[in-house]
């Protein structure tokens, strides 16, 4: 059995009414009612749900037909189609303003009142599927952004959708964090894949916070290992005290952890300061990423930390001196570089913290 097109009909003259709703019952219309006044063809619409409404200009009582339209189409989302004697070109610009899905005038010619509808009610179809294709895009770019910020630092997004690429930038002076859990791989072999991977994603989740807590940006995660930038993309001049108590933080919260969690992650931090090159590499996975003797340093002081320590050069030491309370590691020869002097971070001193808390 074929669908009939439920059409539901306000005209303040019975007599029309009636002629109105046989011609559309002879047409293969299911004609769900009449009423005479605007406020009572909203009720309905809203109880019936007709495909379409007919909606003569003029009404009972103090809603006119134009306003009934108005409500029924934006609130409800039904096509109306005027069905009026007013022929003058005011009202028909005054009812344009609704945007309807067609006009007839009275007195109704059978084939045009039945064109009027079918075109409706396809016009109506394609505007529903363009509004829900519309949303899907819509669904669509917002999860794209989501993952762009989630990939890219806000400035590097912010210019690739400005500019349709990311340029290599060299930066000065940054500073650089590497961290890597102690005794790793004894502890990942004693655990189930899935078990393993929920630890990890705990833990560098709240590594997260902590370095969005500090303004700085993490670079990527190694297997266990997590690389934090401060003082790009966005340059600032405090990058090296950030990073320095970001790293504490993320050991403090280790400890408190490790209080009550079954497995004892102890953790080696590593930190230099100095100048790099950032950019986007990839194809189809895209990464932003840094490059430079500053990046091979970092690592090198992570490497050469304790567990439970924060390691800096002398190059950071510099930058956060009388920041913190730091003793000297002694000294190592990198290739290219010397001898680069170590320094442990012990704590952080409070009116550092306070200081930088009222900067930021």
């Amino acid at each position: 059995m074929s669908y009939k097109i439920k059409i539901f009909i306000a005209e303040d003259e019975n007599i029309i009414a009636k002629d109105i709703s046989r011609t559309l019952e002879r047409l293969g219309y299911e004609v769900l009612g009449t009423v005479r006044s605007g406020s009572e063809v909203i009720e309905k619409a809203r109880e019936l749900k007709p495909d379409l409404v007919l909606m003569d200009i003029v009404l009972e009582g103090e809603m006119s037909g134009i306003e009934a339209a108005e409500i029924i189409m934006t609130s409800l989302s039904i096509p109306v189609i005027y069905l009026t004697a007013l022929a003058d070109n005011e009202t028909l610009q005054r009812a344009k303003v609704t945007e309807p899905f067609g006009y007839v005038i009275k007195p109704f010619d059978e084939r045009a009142l039945h064109s009027s509808i079918e075109m409706a009610i396809y016009k109506h179809k394609i505007d529903q599927q363009l509004k829900e294709r519309t949303r899907e895009l819509e669904e669509e770019k917002d999860k794209s952004n989501v993952l762009l910020h989630n990939i890219f630092p806000s400035e590097i997004v912010k210019e690739l959708k400005e500019t349709g690429s990311i340029k290599p930038k060299e930066f000065p002076m940054v500073t650089l964090l590497f961290t890597d859990f102690q005794g790793f791989t004894e502890i990942a072999s004693d655990m189930h894949p899935q078990e393993l991977v929920s630890e990890l994603n705990d833990i560098f989740n709240n590594f997260d916070s902590i370095i969005n807590k500090y303004g700085l940006e993490k670079l990527k995660t190694m297997g266990d290992s997590y690389m934090v930038a401060g003082g790009l993309p966005r340059e600032t001049d405090d990058h090296a005290s950030a990073v320095v108590f970001a790293a504490l933080d993320m050991m403090d919260y280790l400890s408190e952890r490790n209080k009550i969690s079954q497995y004892n992650w102890q953790m080696r931090a590593g930190i230099h300061s100095g100048n790099v090159i950032a950019g986007v590499v990839g194809k189809k996975k895209y990464t932003y990423d840094v490059w430079g003797n500053t990046v091979n340093i970092a690592s090198i002081m992570e490497r050469n930390s304790s567990p439970g320590m924060v390691c800096i050069t002398s190059a950071t030491y510099d930058l956060i001196n009388g920041c913190f309370d730091c003793s000297f590691r002694g000294s190592i020869d990198i290739m290219g570089n010397g001898k680069v002097d170590m320094y442990f971070v012990s704590r952080k001193e409070l009116d550092a913290l306070k200081a930088f808390d009222e900067k930021n």
